[in-house]
């Protein structure tokens, strides 16, 4: 199935309000880390979608003369403040870490194509899934959710854990995905302001699928947010195949207090 096909299955609204030019926040690739036997950092890099994403973001300040908000996601095994962040960071370093905020062997992989493209590393946001998968479980805990939402969001006991969550996970993918997409457009509070469009990038790997990331837009817009999505995939060779801008459709959101 064709990735303009999957999009295709989303109750779409792409009628964008013609007075208000979108905002543009950038979500560039969603690679994977790991920890060996020897204790040395794994890297599976999705350093296509990184540099599809940069090179975009470039294109923008060349037009507007601004770099947009960009972040990257890092699916992982294990503790990531303990195991993937560099010592001697502050406690706000911590909780919002920068690309320029992790362990060397992980910028030296990614710092090339920034430095390339003069991008800065501590601009470069780090959305991590431990901290996805805590904000995740606190909402389901605290925040009043339709049945629908809900199920979306937990794995049922029979379920097969998804993305390479542990055994344990109740969270599900698409909640992981949905949490990834929302912080990227956090990072960027002016953007709330007006019509904001988050630009994915990825590649389809065995933890970041098409469908995953799909299912990942209509958990988001069906928890009351109200921003546009698009998902370009990027192929390994680095051809990169735009999908459409999704926006949600003009319902009244979960709870207020998701927006807040």
């Amino acid at each position: 199935m064709g990735f303009i096909n999957l999009t295709s299955l989303i109750a779409q609204d792409n009628a964008t309000p013609t007075s208000v030019q979108p905002s543009i926040n950038i979500l560039a690739g969603n690679s994977r880390l790991d920890i060996d036997a020897a204790g040395a950092i794994r890297i599976e890099a999705q350093l296509q979608a990184f540099r599809a994403a940069l090179i975009y973001a470039d294109d923008l300040r060349r037009q507007t003369g601004k770099l947009p908000p960009v972040s990257i996601a890092f699916d992982h095994k294990g503790v990531f403040r303990r195991q993937f962040l560099r010592d001697g960071l502050s406690n706000s370093q911590k909780r919002n870490p920068r690309l320029c905020h992790l362990r060397t062997e992980i910028v030296d992989v990614f710092g090339p194509i920034a430095e390339a493209l003069n991008i800065p590393t501590e601009h470069i946001l780090v959305i991590h899934e431990d901290s996805a998968r805590t904000h995740a479980d606190h909402m389901l805990n605290t925040v009043p959710l339709s049945a629908d939402v809900r199920h979306r969001m937990v794995v049922a006991a029979a379920d097969r854990p998804t993305c390479g969550a542990p055994s344990n996970s109740k969270i599900t993918c698409a909640a992981i995905t949905s949490e990834y997409f929302c912080k990227a457009i956090e990072a960027d509070d002016e953007s709330l302001e007006t019509q904001p469009v988050l630009e994915v990038f990825f590649e389809a790997s065995p933890w970041s699928e098409v469908l995953a990331y799909v299912r990942g837009l209509q958990l988001t817009h069906a928890l009351g947010m109200r921003f546009g999505i698009r998902l370009n995939l990027v192929t390994p060779e680095g051809t990169l195949r735009k999908g459409q801008v999704v926006y949600a459709d003009p319902e009244p959101p979960v709870s207020s207090a998701l927006i807040a």
